[in-house]
Order: structure tokens, then C-alpha cells, then sequence
């Protein structure tokens, strides 16, 4: 029975955090300049578990979509104007 604990729950399967780690690593390894973007410094010295807090706390939460509105326009009058507009991008078409 594995212990559970905050840094289990990555709110997911875990690859965007396995994809950040890769980019934290590829960063270091070539030495760019830009590696404490990606948590290189709390990597270094407070380490892995440490990383992982607070990039689950950095991460931006994923809302879910919300619902359109229904158009302002009424039902028929959307199907008129997509007509008018086809028409004339036809017309400006065949004279040129």
C-alpha cells in the first residue's frame, strides 16, 4: 500500500509535470541562462519534492468552458447576412 501525500496529487496523469521537469532538465544540461524560469534554483536547493510543491502551486488551474450565449442576432437574419457577405466576396471575386 503506497503512502499518499501532496505531491501526489497532480491534478491529472502527470505528464505536464514530467514535461516541465524535461524542459527544467534540458535547460541545465545546456546551460541556458533562463533555467530559474523553470524552478532551477528551488530544484537546487531545496529539491525535487520541493520543485514539484511549487509548480503545482504556480500552475495555472484549468477551468472548464463556459457555455456561449445565444446570439443577439435573430434566427433567420444570421443566414441573410452570411448570404449577403458571400455574395459579395463572390462579386469582388469575379471582377478581379
Amino acid at each position: 500500500m503506497e503512502a499518499s501525500n501532496d505531491i501526489d496529487d497532480t491534478g491529472g496523469d502527470g505528464s505536464d509535470v514530467v514535461d516541465g521537469y524535461e524542459q527544467l532538465r534540458a535547460r541545465a544540461l545546456s546551460g541556458g541562462p533562463d533555467g530559474w524560469r523553470l524552478g532551477l534554483g528551488v530544484l537546487q536547493q531545496r529539491g525535487v519534492a520541493a520543485w514539484l510543491r511549487v509548480r503545482q502551486a504556480t500552475m495555472p488551474k484549468v477551468s472548464p468552458p463556459t457555455p456561449r450565449a445565444a446570439s443577439p442576432i435573430a434566427g433567420g437574419v444570421e443566414a441573410e447576412l452570411v448570404g449577403l457577405l458571400a455574395s459579395m466576396a463572390l462579386a469582388v471575386a469575379s471582377q478581379g
